[in-house]
């Protein structure tokens, strides 16, 4: 876990646990990184029976990845929690243990399963194209739900929107040339700017303006990329060269903001691929 953490220290570790991300976004953030540090090509992780019930089968002499899974109390063990008198200070814990795990790359399709292997292929939609231009409503409406008004107008120069933090209000290009794809990654762009500020918590690591960027590209690369955008030529030039002089530690702290934000705008998006929740 220490070495999966220390990898976002590197920009190439950083972006492999967003392209993580990317497929394991209802995953806790350790196990996003255990599964980017063991198999940073993973797409799709499940146990060994869990393969056979989807209709593939783990090739002979595949290694498992390790990542938690969570151990409930039992019924029984709850049973008796409820008849010694259900003190809450005495109530049995959840635990956690490493479980295997195989990624879609280690498995073959059965091809006599009933109704044939489950589909795997993730979504894919070109920056240039319009097939996100549904997610305008949802995600408009979200951001009034945080109290921002979106507005789509004409933006002078050759930005492609922004963020007032004064007002919350958010400004998205929707000149001729701009594409219903490209309109949603902005916004989900600036979204993450509003976030930071409505959803400000105690815990959160102090941001400036170089860092708030990261953060922000960070969120946008990553819910774009599970929406099937590929934003990587506009997010590699702002985590160019980041984390070399910040401890481990702080560099958790700026993951675990950017999960969080992220998954604030994942659950405003209707119709999100279904995924397990290790």
């Amino acid at each position: 876990m220490k070495q999966a953490v220390a990898a976002l220290q590197t920009s190439e570790g950083w972006q492999r646990w967003l392209r993580a991300r990317r497929h394991f976004r209802t995953y806790s953030l350790h196990n996003q990184l255990l599964i980017a540090h063991q198999c940073p090509q993973a797409t799709h992780v499940a146990g060994f029976r869990a393969w056979l019930e989807l209709g593939y089968c783990v090739r002979k002499g595949e290694h498992a990845l390790r990542i938690w899974a969570p151990m409930p109390p039992s019924k029984k063990t709850l049973k008796a929690w409820r008849e010694a008198g259900s003190n809450p200070l005495d109530r049995p814990r959840t635990y956690f243990r490493m479980v295997p795990v195989f990624d879609r790359s280690q498995v073959d399709p059965l091809p006599e399963h009933p109704g044939g292997p489950a589909p795997l292929e993730p979504p894919h939609e070109p920056i240039s194209g319009d097939g996100l231009e549904r997610l305008r409503v949802p995600l408009t409406e979200f951001a009034t739900r945080l109290g921002s008004e979106v507005s789509f107008e004409p933006i002078p120069g050759a930005a492609a929107g922004f963020h007032e933090p004064a007002t919350g209000r958010i400004v998205i290009d929707n000149a001729a040339e701009q594409s219903a794809n490209a309109e949603i990654q902005t916004l989900v762009h600036e979204l993450a700017h509003l976030l930071i500020r409505v959803d400000r918590r105690e815990e959160d690591p102090k941001l400036g303006y170089r860092v708030e960027e990261v953060v922000v590209e960070s969120v946008a690369y990553s819910v774009c990329a599970g929406l099937g955008l590929d934003t990587a030529g506009d997010s590699v030039p702002y985590l160019a060269g980041w984390g070399a002089e910040q401890a481990a530690e702080q560099i958790q702290r700026y993951a675990e903001l950017i999960d969080r934000l992220a998954k604030r705008i994942e659950d405003a998006i209707p119709d999100s691929e279904p995924q397990e929740k290790p």
